[in-house]
């Protein structure tokens, strides 16, 4: 499910990878940050039994330039939008949730405090599923290097630029989906964060 509705470009060899599987694969266009589109995507998927949850908005700005808007924009997705996609499901034994945060709410992120604010929330309710005995694991990413907002544009030339000042790396690959598999294990933390670093 995506806001365009559409598979992102250059995604053909792994469409056809999925398509060669033993799923059936759907492509539905779903703004999770909206009520009704959830409902929607409910009612053509009654029986989840995984919510892998990547959605997210950038409004980045410096403190003074923040504002009501802007907050709403980047929660609507990250918060709202977690809650609203695990409440339909409250009656489905989900048994993989996995909650895309970012590193941002471990460390924050200059221009990011909405981001940084909205971020938490996937945390902290990654946390209580668990303590209410429901699946769920929290993955504070870091950028990616060749996936994700932090891969492309503006972003991915302040994250070069960032790596080169501070010794915080972008996650390969590899490295992402080896994480990404220890923290929905059986026994994983409920929140993990996940950034290279060269110390």
């Amino acid at each position: 499910a995506s806001r365009s509705g559409a598979l992102v470009k250059d995604a053909g060899s792994e469409w056809a990878a999925v398509q060669a599987s033993s799923v059936t694969p759907a492509v539905q266009r779903c703004d999770v940050g909206e009520a009704t589109h959830i409902a929607h995507l409910a009612s053509h998927a009654p029986s989840l039994s995984g919510v892998w949850h990547a959605a997210g908005v950038l409004a980045d700005a410096v403190l003074p330039r923040q504002d009501a808007h802007g907050l709403a924009r980047v929660f609507a997705p990250k918060a709202h939008g977690s809650i609203r996609l695990l409440a339909v499901n409250a009656a489905t034994a989900v048994t993989t949730c996995a909650l895309f945060s970012s590193v941002a709410a471990l460390l924050g992120g200059a221009g990011q405090a909405d981001y940084s604010a909205a971020n938490p929330c996937l945390d902290a309710l990654s946390a209580c599923r668990r303590a209410c005995g429901s699946a769920a694991a929290s993955m504070q990413w870091g950028a990616w290097a060749a996936v994700g907002m932090a891969a492309r544009g503006a972003a991915s030339e302040r994250m070069a630029a960032m790596e080169a000042a501070s010794g915080f790396g972008r996650i390969g690959l590899r490295q992402g989906l080896a994480a990404l598999g220890f923290a929905v294990r059986h026994g994983a933390p409920s929140v993990t964060g996940m950034v290279p670093i060269a110390w």
